[in-house]
């Protein structure tokens, strides 16, 4: 007989046998009981728990309010919440209710001082408005599952075999603070959107760190497994809840591949409508609408206005994407790249992009392009007249600034280009209050700022009537506290009156509810005079 088959079937036998072999010898080198005894002091509540929180979730906070990556990752290395969640893995693996307990504790322990942290942090600090790294932490997708999945396993490895450097790589891929960070940030906004979707991203990465942890343990023989029955109902529990984590995460995947291929489309549809008609394409953006239709927004540079292109356009992009399309077009009037035009240009933005190998620029592309690059502000309506040498801005809605960051940014391109008139219209924003000191109705150097930005604002409006409210906080002056508040609405109205304003002045004390919100905001708010612009139909 020839033995040659007998010995080709018995080598995967022989194989398997080599690598249990093996297995079992890594296993000796575990110390199972120095492991639990340091997860398990690691897991807990401790001072130096709730001071890592708490400074961890401050660093975080800082780094997104400063759109710092490295500062992020300083508060990521930190990673407090890794040691309870480590243990709430062990815990299930080792059917252990009491340290599962004693973790589940710890973590909202973390999770709240980690939020409360936040929130102060934030409602301290001048608004700012959410940062490219806060929204990279409002919408998880699968991947984001996939990333906590692997670096559990690695966790779990690391905590076994005690390599604590693996850690640090752990703590950066999932970042768990970030998210409650960036959560406590939309608790402090009141944005529910921002709130949902960052804290939604640190359940998944904690949950599926657990998990993951769970299985490696089990893996390592730190799992109190008695039949295989158990061994069953852990991993089909630890699989449901993974699964139904996927669930919206796929969804939000599937809705960004959407995305980047309606992006792909669309760009391709107007560069093919554009290419024959001496336009190019400077700025595109694809968004889907609760509806489920698309909503476009372009930015074109054009020779010339063309007053059909958003209906030819938008036809072409609902046959391109197959769905009901929204088009808002930007049309960017910028004529010859030599010949600057000669006429007022009705424009959407005031961008001259250089082209390659373009001669030197003329002053009305040089302003332009200083719009662009210094003050990148929402613009709805700008003219630009190089022959007048004047150049208006009408801001969008969509501007988030105040009335006194447009009067300095006005100033600034003013003393930038001394040769041109450049006025920048605000959209409607209450105008700035006028603070007197207590007891007092004199226009301090703060009080005649805030008149003479008020001024600016009405001007670039077109007004030229205002109400004056004057106030006073609640017994200020004695008996002398609304002869006071009535003071100070006539001095803001002389100064108005004598800058060409019609005023309206009135007495406002007591104000309704004033004693309510003098106990919320403090009795300075109410010593003030309130100005309130009067337009055509109000009269």
């Amino acid at each position: 007989m020839n033995p040659e088959p007998t010995e080709r079937a018995s080598f995967p036998h022989k194989l398997l046998r080599l690598f249990i072999a093996r297995w079992r010898s890594h296993l000796r080198n575990i110390d199972r009981d120095a492991t639990r005894e340091q997860v398990f002091e690691d897991g807990g509540i401790s001072y130096s728990y709730v001071f890592l929180v708490f400074a961890s979730s401050a660093i975080a906070t800082l780094g997104l309010l400063l759109n710092s990556v490295a500062v992020i990752i300083g508060a990521m290395l930190i990673a407090p919440l890794m040691g309870p969640i480590v243990l709430l893995g062990l815990a299930i693996a080792e059917t252990d209710v009491l340290q599962a307990i004693r973790s589940g504790k710890a973590i909202a322990a973390g999770l709240l001082g980690a939020l409360i942290t936040s929130v102060v942090i934030v409602k301290l600090s001048p608004y700012i408005s959410p940062t490219p790294e806060i929204l990279a932490r409002t919408n998880p997708n699968l991947f984001d599952l996939l990333v906590a999945v692997c670096s559990g396993l690695v966790a779990g490895y690391a905590v076994v075999r005690r390599q604590i450097g693996a850690v640090a790589g752990v703590a950066i891929a999932t970042a768990l603070m970030p998210p409650l960070a960036t959560a406590g940030y939309g608790l402090a906004i009141a944005d529910l959107q921002v709130f949902q979707g960052s804290f939604f991203l640190f359940l998944t990465n904690m949950l599926a760190i657990a998990f993951s942890v769970t299985g490696m343990v089990v893996w390592y023989g730190f799992g109190n497994l008695r039949t295989s029955r158990e061994l069953l109902w852990k991993t089909l529990a630890g699989g449901i809840v993974l699964a139904l984590l996927s669930i919206p995460l796929a969804n939000t995947l599937n809705e960004s591949v959407f995305k980047s291929l309606a992006l792909k489309r669309a760009t391709d549809v107007l560069r093919e409508d554009m290419g024959a008609r001496g336009m190019r394409l400077d700025r595109l953006q694809v968004n889907n609408a609760d509806n489920g239709d698309i909503l476009v927004n372009a930015v074109v540079l054009v020779p010339e206005y063309d007053k059909g292109a958003t209906a030819r356009m938008q036809t072409a992009l609902r046959l391109a994407l197959e769905k009901p399309v929204h088009l808002q077009l930007d049309q960017i009037v910028v004529g010859s790249a030599v010949q600057p035009v000669q006429k007022p240009s009705v424009i959407a933005n005031p961008v001259i992009p250089l082209p390659a190998q373009s001669p030197p620029l003329t002053e009305s592309q040089l302003l332009a392009q200083y719009l662009r690059q210094v003050f990148p502000l929402p613009v709805s309506l700008s003219e630009i007249d190089p022959v007048r040498k004047s150049a208006t801005l009408q801001l969008a809605n969509s501007y988030a600034g105040n009335l006194q960051a447009l009067y300095g940014a006005e100033r600034t391109l003013q003393s930038k280009f001394p040769e041109w008139q450049v006025r920048l219209v605000p959209p409607l924003r209450d105008l700035p209050v006028v603070k007197f000191d207590s007891g007092g109705a004199v226009l301090d150097p703060s009080g005649l700022n805030a008149l003479r930005i008020a001024q600016w604002a009405l001007e670039r409006w077109g007004l030229k009537q205002v109400g004056v409210a004057g106030y006073a906080s609640l017994g200020e002056k004695g008996r002398a506290s609304a002869s006071l508040a009535a003071e100070r609405a006539e001095v803001v109205a002389a100064w108005l009156v004598e800058a060409g304003f019609e005023v309206d002045k009135t007495r406002a004390y007591p104000a309704p509810g004033q004693e309510k919100e003098e106990h919320e905001r403090g009795q300075a708010s109410f010593r003030r005079a309130q100005l309130v612009p009067h337009f055509p139909a109000d009269r």
